[in-house]
């Protein structure tokens, strides 16, 4: 049986910029069974909608190579008209959309995930959203899950963290359920990468941001995009072809940002013996240690990150300072990683985890810049019991975000995803590639020039929202427009 890759991504065409030149690796070589999750229509522009839901249709059925009855439109809203976020939505009164909807909606013949499974459309509540995407993931229980990470757009931040929330409860849940988790940005080396496909020589993807992530260069997993669409000549590009299917929102404009020769994930680890255990602190939450949430963000539409309470920590008149860990049959534990995040002033946090076989503790300074504290030791077998102490405790802390016990061994990526690592440019640079790239530059540049003055229907539907529901677009306002750019110019 082939495994299963399932690609979860906020809007149409985020397929692409997030695994889309792995997903169509993984179809093409007939290794994975693909399945492809959008939490929005995309529908900011409310005429975008559901021309958004059907480019998508056909970007994954042509470019990936996939079933269309794995494409799955949760439905929800691109947008809402009183501003926040669904992600904060409390109570049983639905959001309204900027597209003027309160329930969820797909495409005639091609409905929305709840229609589907229950004949009735879910509303526009979190809970309702974190239920449907929970069962989605529960259902086709992919081998491996392909994720936005918590990006500068407010969806894609809510995404990344309610898949997070909800694999967290199926884990504590589901023992036998273990997939292979990566992450990648949309936005930062992608959306808004640097503009260097046609330079020589090509260069890997560079990340500006990871000072601002959970996550360091070292952890970066580079897998190889597919020759075909990492040519440089566009007229050959399957991803720029892919890209120009979706004419509502013009991604080919971005191209030498967008595509790389190569794809950034980073891997969220799913081994923790934690998620299995009982555990109890002497004061504070504990089960934030093992909700498989690295932070939690208080206003996801906020450009800098507002964090709220995503730790555990104890209270400060509580001279113990413990979590206490119980396993159900005894583990052999070999390596623990802890996450915790403070206000960035001089902090100390000093822990000991001790075992109830009388093996020596294992001491632990843990740092509070959010990003992963890691140890190894020589394994402790037969743990039945163990315990974390804090005994230092300096500075503000928003606690420890995330603590994972892992057995000694880990695992390795599994020899079909091995072999896609990126390994080093395969372009033969000679003088007649040199001047090709020249002309190809100078041609795509030509193109956004030419779309600047004659842009398609959609770009003009957004420019004057009057004519949004026009099937045509009047004459009279392309001439408009173009006066205005003349009017511009000339200023």
């Amino acid at each position: 049986m082939r495994k299963k890759v399932l690609l979860i991504v906020p809007h149409p065409d985020d397929e692409l910029l997030v695994g889309g030149g792995l997903l169509r690796t993984l179809v093409k070589s007939r290794a994975y069974e693909a399945y492809v999750v959008y939490t929005t229509n995309g529908d900011f522009f409310p005429h975008e909608g559901e021309a958004r839901l059907r480019e998508s249709v056909r970007v994954l059925t042509e470019f990936v190579g996939m079933e269309e009855s794995h494409i799955i439109f949760l439905g929800y809203g691109d947008g809402w008209r009183d501003g926040g976020h669904l992600y904060y939505q409390n109570g049983d009164v639905p959001l309204v959309s900027m597209a003027g909807r309160t329930e969820t909606y797909g495409l005639k013949g091609h409905e929305d995930y709840r229609y589907t499974r229950s004949g009735r459309h879910s509303a526009y509540r979190r809970a309702d959203f974190k239920q449907d995407l929970k069962e989605v993931i529960a259902g086709v229980r992919a081998d491996l899950l392909l994720v936005v990470d918590f990006d500068w757009h407010a969806d894609h931040r809510a995404a990344s963290l309610l898949v997070e929330e909800c694999l967290g409860e199926l884990f504590r849940q589901d023992a036998s359920y273990r997939p292979l988790v990566l992450k990648r940005f949309g936005y930062d080396g992608v959306w808004k990468g640097r503009a260097d496909f046609f330079d020589l020589p090509r260069r890997e993807t560079v990340l500006t941001g990871l000072s601002r992530t959970p996550y360091t260069p070292e952890e970066e997993l580079r897998f190889a995009m597919p020759e075909d669409c990492a040519t440089p000549y566009l007229s050959q590009n399957a991803f720029y072809h892919a890209l120009r299917c979706y004419r509502s929102q013009e991604a080919w404009q971005r191209v030498d940002e967008i595509i790389n020769i190569d794809e950034v994930f980073f891997q969220r680890n799913t081994d923790n013996l934690l998620y299995t255990a009982k555990i109890s602190a002497s004061s504070g939450d504990p089960e934030y240690l093992r909700d498989f949430k690295l932070f939690d963000c208080g206003d996801v539409t906020e450009k800098e990150l507002i964090l709220k309470e995503c730790g555990w920590k104890p209270a400060e008149d509580d001279v113990e300072k413990k979590v206490w860990i119980r396993f159900e049959t005894p583990r052999t534990v070999g390596r623990i990683a802890a996450y915790a995040i403070g206000s960035g002033a001089a902090e100390r946090l000093e822990a000991v985890f001790s075992f109830d076989t009388g093996a020596e503790p294992v001491h632990m300074e843990i740092r509070s810049d959010g990003k992963r504290n890691f140890c190894t030791f020589a394994p402790r077998e037969g743990v039945r019991e163990m315990s974390l102490k804090i005994e230092a405790w300096e500075g503000t802390f928003w606690g420890i975000t995330e603590l994972e016990i892992l057995p000694p061994e880990e695992k390795g990526l599994p020899e079909t995803l091995e072999r896609l690592l990126y390994q080093g440019d395969r372009l033969k640079v000679t003088e007649v590639v040199k001047r090709r790239l020249k002309i190809e530059k100078a041609i795509l540049s030509l193109k956004r020039k030419i779309f600047r003055w004659l842009p398609n229907s959609y770009s003009l539907r957004r420019y004057y929202p009057e004519i949004a529901e026009e099937t045509w677009v009047p004459v009279r306002y392309r001439a408009a427009y173009i006066a205005e750019l003349l009017r511009m110019k000339g200023k």
